[in-house]
């Protein structure tokens, strides 16, 4: 075989290569993305799993209570059409939800209203202070829930078993930096290893089992902060809270600058 034939084999095999490794990677991508929306999808179906169990273990129910149970559901059922339609569009890039001025205290009020059931089967207590002076979010209200649920939900894994399980939420300004809020979720579960928190935002990383957890919520959500102008971080120190506190993970948002 002369060097001229020899060399456009070579060449012919290293296309074959690069043909194989970019399908390789856009098949990864696709995998992971599909494993991101099974995960988004887990969450309003738990949600609304959650609110029928709450109606169901009733004895007596009030209308104005089931009136306000059917919202949450439809608002997650609404949410799940969503999801499904951006599976059903894979080859087109969905769009970027739209920033808009976002209120914490009604979203700290629906997550809570989600996650009812969990609390009560948990026996943990959730407590929450927003700061008077808090200006609205510039955020997603949908990406913003989202976080909130994968936070809070963690947390009620880790108090699992506590005695006196207790869950604190604050939400403030950043001191040094006006233009940003910071919303800090602690618990007073068994906390995090020092072996895994160089891991826990890493897609698929679960310190849950395979069961429990799927490794993306702490990944997904901190893309969202970030997405947004913000950051979600772990805190080396739980530092001061009005009872004990453990693990504590801190989420930054841009506040709207509008008066």
């Amino acid at each position: 075989m002369s060097d001229d034939m020899k060399i456009a084999e070579l060449s012919a095999d290293n296309e074959r290569l690069r043909e194989l490794l970019a399908a390789a990677g856009r098949l990864a991508e696709f995998g992971r993305f599909a494993a991101q929306q099974i995960h988004e999808l887990r969450q309003p179906l738990f949600a609304i799993k959650g609110l029928s169990q709450l109606l169901l273990e009733k004895e007596r129910v009030e209308l104005d209570e089931v009136l306000d149970f059917a919202r949450h559901i439809s608002d997650q059922a609404e949410r799940l059409t969503v999801l499904v339609s951006d599976l059903r569009q894979l080859s087109v890039p969905a769009p970027s939800p739209t920033k808009r001025r976002t209120e914490l205290g009604p979203i700290l009020v629906r997550v809570t209203a989600l996650l009812e059931y969990r609390l009560r089967k948990t026996g943990a207590t959730l407590r929450t202070h927003v700061a008077p002076d808090l200006p609205p979010l510039v955020a997603t209200p949908h990406g913003l829930e989202q976080i909130l649920i994968n936070l809070i939900g963690n947390a009620l894994d880790a108090v699992g078993g506590v005695a006196g399980p207790v869950i604190q939420v604050r939400a403030q300004r950043v001191a040094h930096d006006p233009r940003l809020a910071e919303i800090q979720v602690a618990d007073n579960g068994s906390g995090v290893a020092k072996t895994a928190r160089a891991k826990l935002f890493e897609t698929f990383f679960t310190t849950k089992g395979e069961e429990q957890g799927t490794g993306l919520g702490l990944a997904v959500s901190r893309e969202i902060a970030r997405s947004a102008g913000g950051d979600l971080t772990l805190l080396e120190q739980p530092g001061e809270w009005p009872e004990p506190a453990v693990t504590v993970f801190r989420l930054t948002v841009p506040v709207s600058q509008e008066l």
